[in-house]
This record gives structure tokens, C-alpha cells and sequence, in this order.
């Protein structure tokens, strides 16, 4: 259980799973819940145990957006703190170093939203719901990444409408990379985190910095970038362990 209580928790075969879980509030965010974010996600990244993180909510809902009830803020160290919390809360999954993955169901709005874009990878449910709302309010959304999952056309039209659209629409623009049958969301988020994690986690780890950054690059200093990681993995002994296992397995299905 996080310190606030606005989510729990589990690791199993290499996947840390994070559960959104304000249900009166259909998992709005507040102070507390970008706090809790941090800090179970900060515990993970020194844990060997956990190779890919999952996010989600419930089979009914992932996150309305902000808690709008929160943001009554009564002094100015209460609206500091609200500050900090969804700085640190979004930097840590703009900077985390091990691959992410939004299991998504129901509606997921504004800053629910930004979540989502923010994890490496995106998982829906036929009944996810997706808008960013924010500008009807007088706020602004995180336009990256979203600008970079789904180009700058259909980033306009969501952000400065504020139009909401369905699973469909969402895997059609890119917005999400697959939908998931009915009532099968988590386990399909679970089963894809546990494929990564199979491998190694310093490789796993190496390669999503690999694709995070290499695309702010010119391909002469991508390349470079990418042969340094390549270099540097083989001196992992867990990863020249695998390559000695796969080399002994090919040349006895040779022989």
C-alpha cells in the first residue's frame, strides 16, 4: 500500500503493477496520488525484481483527469506542493528507465491521459474513452509526447477541441498500439510486460533509453549512441551467459 493509500501494488515474474485506485473519485488524480506515483515507482527503479512497470486502473475506468475538488488550494504551500507533485510525478515517467506499459479501460481524461502518453506503451479496453478536456477549463495539456505518438495533425484536433474519442479511434491515429478483448486487459498488459522482462533487465533497460533518445538525434550521433549501448552490454555477465547458452543451443540443433 503507498503512503496516501491512492494505489496499490504488486510484482510477479519480473512486472511491477501499479493500480490507480481512488474509486470514489474514479481515480482522479490529486497531490497524494502523484506523490504515491513517485514513490513506488522510485523504489522500482533499483529493483532488480521489476523489469517493466504496468499502470491501470479498473476494468471500468483508468482516470477522469485532475481532481478538480484538490485544486481549491487554501494557502500557497498547498499549491506549491500540487506543483511539485505532478512535476515530479510526470518527469518520472518521462525519465524512467525501464519500460512502461497504460493498461487502459473506460474513461481516461486530461491528466489521465497524460499519464498514458507518457508510458512507453498503450493498452486499451474496447470501452476506453480518450479526450484531453483541458483547454475547456482554461489549462493547457503536455503536448509532448503526445506530439510525437500521433504527429501534429491529430495532436491539434484533440488538444484544441477537447473531443473525446473511442478505442477504435485511438488505435486508428495511434494514440494506442493495441486493444484488448473484453474483461482481458490486465492480463494482456501483464503478458506483454512479462515477454520483455524475459530478457534482461540491463538490456531492457538500455534499450528503452536507446528509443527515447535517439530519435532527438542526427543519425550520425544515433549511431554512435547505439553502438556504445551494444558495446557495453556484452560486459554484462548475465547477458554473455545468454549468448553462450543460445550459441551452445544452436550448434546442438546443427548437429
Amino acid at each position: 500500500m503507498s503512503t496516501h493509500g491512492t494505489m496499490r501494488s504488486e510484482v510477479a515474474n519480473g512486472v511491477g503493477t501499479i493500480f490507480l485506485d481512488r474509486p470514489d473519485k474514479k481515480n482522479a488524480l490529486s497531490t497524494e496520488l502523484f506523490e504515491d506515483l513517485v514513490e513506488t515507482m522510485s523504489a522500482w527503479r533499483r529493483d532488480d525484481n521489476v523489469a517493466v512497470v504496468v499502470i491501470t486502473g479498473t476494468e471500468d475506468y483508468f482516470s477522469a483527469g485532475l481532481d478538480l475538488d484538490t485544486m481549491n488550494w487554501k494557502t500557497e504551500e498547498e499549491r506549491l506542493r500540487w506543483y511539485d507533485a505532478t512535476y515530479y510525478g510526470y518527469l518520472e515517467l518521462l525519465e524512467y528507465p525501464k519500460p512502461t506499459i497504460a493498461a487502459v479501460a473506460g474513461p481516461t481524461f486530461g491528466g489521465g491521459c497524460d499519464i498514458a502518453v507518457f508510458c512507453d506503451i498503450r493498452i486499451a479496453n474496447p470501452n476506453a474513452r480518450f479526450g484531453f478536456p483541458q483547454i475547456r477549463f482554461g489549462l493547457t495539456p503536455f503536448v509532448d509526447p503526445l506530439l510525437r505518438i500521433i504527429g501534429q495533425s491529430q495532436a491539434k484536433l484533440l488538444v484544441l477541441t477537447g473531443r473525446r474519442i473511442d478505442a477504435n479511434e485511438a488505435l486508428r491515429i495511434g494514440l494506442i498500439d493495441e486493444i484488448a478483448p473484453q474483461g482481458q486487459l490486465l492480463a494482456a498488459a501483464q503478458a506483454m510486460a512479462a515477454e520483455i522482462a524475459s530478457t534482461t533487465t540491463a538490456t531492457v533497460v538500455r534499450t528503452t533509453e536507446m528509443l527515447r533518445r535517439s530519435s532527438a538525434m542526427d543519425p550520425m550521433a544515433a549511431y554512435v549512441y547505439g553502438h556504445v549501448q551494444y558495446r557495453d552490454v556484452h560486459w554484462n555477465p548475465e547477458i554473455s551467459e545468454r549468448m553462450l547458452t543460445a550459441r551452445a543451443q544452436v550448434g546442438s540443433g546443427r548437429r
